[in-house]
């Protein structure tokens, strides 16, 4: 008999990010002749009906709203009165709810996405309900609380993307002993190009000719888009009908951010040389239309799944010196580092790669080639499962 396991996506603001599709490449990877998946979402995406129609069940476990007060001013005068209510209402409600769900339907093994900072609820439902959990740690985080240490301590495994998660998370104090370290593998077949180079450059009215870079990811502060709006000038003084792309969800608290996005470029004068694409379903379709991939974080990328992606169109990769990246790219062989947040850096080496084309190239053929070798599904699904079996193992015993 195949063992149920829930895997369940912790995010809950509605963008679909690179923490969906890893979960979605292992759900749809599993050896089915060992184990039936079962997959929860916060909020109903785009994903749901996607993993449906591969025979997939899903459910939506709508997130509890946040207790408050009617009258502002008790929010601040009876605070501790609030947080009480939200730990009832937001942890051991769900958390009875859960536990509920978890007996009900024979769940043998509960996988959260995300991090130790989030899912509670669900940890608290699998102790008490005595059925094994892990957590995917995909988020180098700046505070752990206590309810994270606590619950990170009882997990049957954490999971992490990287080294650079493990060490900041030891670097903050929780060095925890049931830590593993697995690196991201994607699977290359999942992405075909719907759109060709050709049909985008129609598209978005670009020359022929002209060369494209850009960064693939949600416009956000952290994700560092500025760094590369700043760089542009720089580049189009070399290039004068360069074109950027920055392809991502922009959700609403990010709004004012890409405000100061849109006016640095009209005060740099590239506002024409600058495309906000928004979310694109099938954003490789981007990657193979530019000649350079950026991955521009101003904060530790925690693995940087996009670097992958770059990776299996061969596609040259500027990224920083900081977090997950560091550990992908190889400087000078697979694509360049630069130190993160210094628009001169990253317009030096965009030069570099756009005025030396069959270099950029190399570096795009060695990128696949390392990509294949070291970051491919196969690999990260075999550790995982191994991870799997050794806790079901262990249980049965």
């Amino acid at each position: 008999m195949t063992k149920k396991i829930l895997f369940l996506e912790g995010n809950t603001d509605g963008t679909v990010g690179g923490s969906y599709w890893l979960m979605y490449d292992l759900v749809k990877g599993l050896d089915r002749s060992k184990y039936t998946p079962i997959v929860g979402f916060h909020r109903d995406n785009f994903l749901v009906e996607k993993l449906r129609g591969d025979g997939i069940e899903v459910i939506v476990f709508p997130e509890p709203e946040p207790f408050v007060f009617g009258a502002s001013f008790l929010n601040t005068a009876l605070s501790p009165v609030k947080r009480l209510m939200n730990i009832k209402r937001r942890l051991l409600d769900p958390a009875r709810e859960h536990e509920k769900f978890l007996r009900e339907r024979g769940i043998d093994l509960v996988n959260l996405n995300n991090s130790i900072t989030r899912n509670h609820p669900w940890m608290l439902a699998a102790l008490r309900a005595d059925i094994p959990c892990v957590t995917h740690e995909m988020g180098i985080n700046e505070h752990y609380d206590w309810m994270s240490r606590y619950f990170g301590k009882r997990l049957k495994k954490v999971i992490s993307l990287s080294h650079a998660i493990h060490d900041a998370m030891k670097k903050d104090g929780v060095d925890l002993p049931n830590v593993v370290v697995i690196h991201c593998g994607i699977d290359i077949e999942r992405y075909q190009i719907l759109e060709t180079p050709s049909m985008l450059r129609q598209k978005y009215n670009l020359d022929s000719k002209a060369p494209i870079i850009g960064v693939v990811g949600n416009v956000r502060f952290w994700k560092g888009q500025e760094t590369l709006v700043r760089a542009l000038p720089l580049v189009k003084q070399k290039f004068p009908d360069v074109r950027c792309l920055l392809v991502g969800d922009t959700t609403e608290n990010d709004r004012a951010y890409r405000a100061k996005l849109e006016g640095l470029a009209r005060d740099s004068g590239t506002t024409e040389n600058l495309i906000f694409a928004g979310f694109q379903r099938n954003a490789i379709d981007y990657m193979e239309l530019m000649d350079v991939v950026t991955h521009t974080s101003v904060h530790p990328e925690p693995f940087g799944i996009v670097t992958l992606e770059a990776m299996s169109r061969s596609k040259p990769l500027i990224s920083t010196t900081i977090g997950g990246p560091a550990e992908v790219v190889i400087s000078g062989e697979t694509g360049l580092l630069v130190e993160a947040g210094k628009p001169e850096l990253l317009a030096d080496a965009l030069i570099d790669l756009l005025s030396n084309r069959e270099r950029a190239a190399e570096m795009g053929r060695k990128g696949r080639q390392r990509l294949l070798e070291h970051f491919g599904l196969q690999k990260n699904l075999d550790k995982t499962m191994d991870v799997y079996a050794q806790i079901l193992a262990q249980r049965a015993a």
